[in-house]
């Protein structure tokens, strides 16, 4: 499976919501997730750009995402996700096995998500430590016309992940101290 999207900070979600509302979006829930990026001790996973994540919430997933493509005209972040879903209670038990195999916890973010669905895409708002954003992920003509309809086709797209973002947070933190 290919994932397209686009992430655009945001100060707030306040003008977001009539939009969504008067562009027929249909809200399916807001969550509290915990997610735990893995690597080996050697990170291989992040010499190859690839990601391997552990996202706790209701129903809990496994995700590994490959090397992101260049990015295309449109600003859209493409790269290759394969994702399985399981229940919220074998967590620890999942991590307990990819330690097993090599695979610790190198970082670990929450954020709140509450979820939109238009057209086939999925539009999220996401609060976390170190901003607000905006997702946008689904075929490239409905990401382009959802940015238009939300005003924010005008927007600077985020193009780092949100462990990088953490990442970065940290760093200000350590060095703050």
């Amino acid at each position: 499976m290919i994932e397209r999207e686009v992430k655009i900070r945001v100060a707030d979600f306040s003008r977001l919501l009539p939009c969504l509302e008067a562009m027929g979006a249909i809200f399916a829930g807001s969550e509290e997730e915990t997610n735990r990026m893995l690597d080996t001790a050697e990170g291989a996973l992040t010499r190859r750009h690839h990601v391997l994540r552990v996202r706790s919430a209701a129903a809990s997933t496994i995700t590994w995402k490959g090397a992101a493509a260049d990015h295309d005209p449109q600003g859209h972040k493409t790269r290759e996700e394969l994702e399985v879903e399981f229940a919220a209670e074998g967590t620890e038990e999942l991590l307990s096995l990819l330690a097993r195999l090599g695979y610790a916890e190198v970082l670990r973010y929450a954020k709140r998500r509450d979820t939109w669905k238009w057209q086939g895409a999925e539009i999220t708002l996401d609060r976390l430590e170190f901003g607000n954003f905006v997702e946008i992920e689904g075929e490239a003509s409905v990401i382009q016309d959802a940015l238009h309809r939300l005003q924010l086709d005008q927007e600077p797209h985020e193009q780092r992940s949100y462990p990088e973002l953490q990442r970065l947070l940290q760093q200000q933190r350590e060095r703050a101290t």
